[in-house]
């Protein structure tokens, strides 16, 4: 049986995977780098429904069959997240793409689906309405964006942009969210992630214009 949390999360990984696909057909690669992603989103979906037997093995022993009706829940969902960016990691070594290139196209994928999964938990999470409305809204702007933009796909500035403008946007999202749980002064711990990955974002960023500057000269 199919409960409602891994439908919810299946039909996002969809669109997710539309969104993905339709960022690489601007990019013009061969189908076997776009069969990666596809084998990618597979892979995740197992990871994420199975990984209760890493997070709860003695549950799994005693009850096998609760792998038909629970998943490995938030912690189970990053590390099919780790998993899967493993696996593109690996096979953009063979293929030869760029970094740049795939972390774009990661990008679009799980804006596209993660503002799904929001849209859809709407159904479920009656206690977060204002946060997923703050969210799907952003990513939405976001999303356009990106599609009007002319830069091409994988350009390393854009990107660089797109995780800055998303790191402040998290971090004044969840200030929406009820009943958080406060890590350092008034940030909770998603809060202090995004901040952290705002700065390397700055810090990257300034080593690539510098990089391009070089070149240029």
């Amino acid at each position: 049986m199919l409960n409602f949390e891994l439908l919810i999360l299946i039909i996002s990984a969809f669109v997710g995977y539309l969104g993905l696909r339709y960022r690489l057909s601007k990019a013009e690669v061969e189908a076997s780098i776009r069969d990666k992603f596809v084998t990618a989103l597979i892979i995740s979906l197992i990871v994420w429904k199975f990984s209760l037997i890493v997070f709860d093995p003695i549950t799994v022993l005693q009850y096998p069959l609760s792998l038909l009706y629970f998943n490995g829940g938030d912690k189970g969902l990053w590390l099919a997240v780790v998993i899967s960016l493993i696996y593109v990691w690996i096979r953009s070594r063979g293929d030869g793409t760029s970094l740049w290139l795939n972390v774009d196209v990661i990008s679009i994928g799980l804006m596209a689906g993660s503002g799904t999964y929001h849209l859809l938990l709407l159904m479920k999470d009656t206690s977060n309405i204002l946060f997923h409305l703050l969210y799907i809204s952003f990513v939405a702007g976001l999303l356009v964006f990106l599609n009007i933009s002319k830069r091409a796909v994988g350009n390393p500035i854009i990107i660089n942009q797109l995780v800055i403008w998303f790191s402040l946007g998290m971090v004044g999202i969840f200030f929406a969210v009820k009943e958080r749980s406060y890590m350092f002064l008034s940030f909770s711990l998603e809060q202090i992630f995004f901040l952290f990955i705002l700065v390397i974002t700055i810090v990257v960023g300034n080593m690539v214009e510098k990089k391009v500057a070089e070149d240029v000269e």
